[in-house]
């Protein structure tokens, strides 16, 4: 399936805010946090959905930090999971941070998502350390980077 992919857009966000607590029902994040976020595009941040014909499958986004870039939130519809989406918004992402500069690139990850694992190994993160009790009480997060190769 070939997904098409926009920038996200304010009125977006309730749809998002669905599909967070939804697809995340311990800590998905709010409708302001949305808001925040696209406040500071596209200065430091970039922020993509796709799209199967009109209807939002995904979402991700990255923010950039001096020479570092965080990937802030990468998640696809269960529906349309392992058809590439997210590996491709990964790239989009990921290139817009290595146009403007940055060198390294950083994320978070639930500990226990093995899919979201596979992904990020095979697009090069390394996992570098364990956050516990990040998202909530016995959900820890895992801190992942890769280095840029010039």
């Amino acid at each position: 399936m070939k997904a098409a992919f926009r920038q996200m857009i304010a009125l977006d966000i309730p749809l998002l805010v669905s599909m967070e607590r939804e697809i995340y029902q311990v800590s998905p994040w709010s409708a302001n946090q949305f808001k925040e976020e696209l406040a500071l595009m596209p200065k430091s941040r970039e922020y993509l959905v796709a799209l199967d014909e009109l209807e939002i499958i995904g979402y991700g986004g990255v923010a950039l930090l001096g020479d570092v870039a965080e990937i802030h939130t990468l998640t696809v519809r269960q529906s349309h999971r392992r058809l590439g989406i997210a590996s491709t918004m990964l790239e989009k992402l990921e290139s817009w941070a290595l146009e403007r500069g940055a060198k390294t690139l950083m994320l978070e990850m639930r500990e226990g998502n093995s899919p979201a694992m596979s992904l990020y190994q095979r697009a090069g993160y390394q996992l570098i350390s364990r956050r516990d009790n990040y998202y909530a009480k016995g959900i820890h997060a895992l801190i992942m980077r890769k280095e840029v190769k010039l």
